[in-house]
């Protein structure tokens, strides 16, 4: 199991942190296919707010995520990272950025998006 603590600004502007508690590095598959493509394409705060409940712990951060997302859903950018935490200065520290991992997992999918579907339109 992977946590990450995530920092979101919903679309209306309202920022918040919550965690995520398992299967959150992008590689994994579920966090990206979902929550994160469709809260990128919800367009609806409350809708937002609604997803996020309903797969995170919301107003927490833990100390022992692995990962930190840190998600704009006004710009449509998901940013993705080590987390550390300090446990002598009680704070937490961002890690290496990571985000190439979260890009390489979208394109992947879209590659395979696109040859599924060519193979489903030829026969």
């Amino acid at each position: 199991m992977t946590r990450s603590n995530i920092h979101i600004k919903l679309t209306n502007g309202k920022v918040l942190d919550c965690v995520a508690d398992s299967s959150s590095a992008p590689e994994q598959g579920w966090i990206v296919e979902n929550l994160l493509l469709p809260l990128l394409s919800l367009n609806d705060a409350e809708k937002e707010l609604a997803m996020l409940t309903a797969y995170c712990a919301m107003n927490e951060k833990r100390a022992n995520a692995t990962y930190r997302y840190i998600i704009s859903l006004t710009s449509k950018t998901v940013h993705f990272f080590e987390e550390t935490y300090d446990y002598k200065k009680d704070k937490f520290r961002l890690g290496d950025d990571l985000t190439d991992r979260y890009q390489t997992y979208i394109e992947s999918h879209q590659a395979l998006g696109e040859l599924l579907n060519e193979i489903n339109t030829s026969k």
